[in-house]
């Protein structure tokens, strides 16, 4: 499957209203629920705090992201996704994107039009992210793994960013039992009948999952997008046609109104799924009390 390299959609260079974007996950609930699923957490009562986590900065070779890289373990990436692997069998998987095809999700077969898959756009968030992963095993000649979710949460988003959810899930298959967490988004279906679905996640061994939590939290929270490759990943696959919508303002031309709400959308991805802000910090436009940037 192809992992975050189907970006050829709308390449529209965003001016962010904000400074540099940082892509950290609400990392400590996820820490927290991946901890607390595993054997070793469900027999204690109180574990000691988690030591703090030693980075090293690593910068993808084509400068398209960038993230903390634990002692031990090693990094890959390109196109804004970054893959960590650990010593004991863990792996990091930052910004992945699938691109899929509104139709009938069929295993091993991709959808028309170059999208990596098809699966319905109505159908639930869980569902869309296990057929994902059925997906990835098909491509890879692989049995699909079994996934049941402890822990799945919407987040209110507003309408532009589509579904977004946090999610905790033991996963089992062909090889020992893992656990995996992190944050699934899946945006609005585009006029070509496709819509993008992109994924943080950390995966673990069950016997490793609660020492690993931490890791993953502090991972998560170094990563880092630039401003112009963050909008290439949240623009529609399909570019919208240039016609200017109801609502625009007076005078505002097609591409002018686009780039508005490419900014918009942007903004809101970042502090409201990403950075986890709550009604008062996020800006009126994004559903919050905050005044507009």
């Amino acid at each position: 499957m192809n992992h975050g390299t189907t970006e050829n959609g709308n390449e529209m260079i965003v001016r962010l209203h904000r400074s540099s974007l940082r892509i950290a996950v609400l990392a400590a609930f996820c820490a927290a629920m991946f901890a607390a699923t595993t054997p070793q957490a469900q027999a204690q009562t109180a574990a000691p705090a988690a030591p703090s986590v030693q980075l090293q900065p690593w910068t993808a070779p084509d400068k398209s992201a960038s993230a903390g890289v634990p002692s031990g373990w090693k990094a890959d990436g390109s196109q804004t996704v970054i893959t960590l692997t650990g010593p004991q069998g863990e792996t990091i998987a930052l910004g992945r994107t699938f691109v899929a095809r509104n139709a009938a999700f069929q295993a091993g077969q991709k959808g028309a039009g170059g999208a990596d898959l098809s699966m319905p756009y109505t159908a639930p968030l869980t569902q869309k992210l296990m057929m994902v992963y059925a997906q990835g095993a098909a491509v890879s000649g692989q049995q699909a793994p079994q996934i049941t979710f402890t822990s799945a949460t919407p987040m209110q988003v507003p309408a532009m960013l589509g579904q977004c959810g946090r999610f905790v899930a033991n996963l089992t298959g062909p090889a020992q039992p893992q656990k995996i967490m992190g944050i699934f988004c899946s945006f609005p279906l585009d006029t070509g009948g496709a819509f993008k679905n992109v994924i943080l996640v950390a995966q673990a061994p069950a016997s490793v999952a609660a020492q690993d939590a931490p890791i993953a939290q502090a991972v998560f929270s170094s990563y880092q997008i630039p401003q112009a490759m963050l909008a290439k990943k949240l623009a529609p696959f399909t570019a919208p046609p240039p016609v200017l919508p109801r609502g625009a303002a007076p005078g505002m031309s097609s591409t002018a109104y686009a780039l508005q709400q490419s900014n918009i959308s942007a903004t809101c991805f970042d502090e409201g799924v990403i950075r986890g802000y709550g009604p008062r910090q996020l800006p009126q436009e994004c559903g919050g009390q905050a005044p507009n940037p």
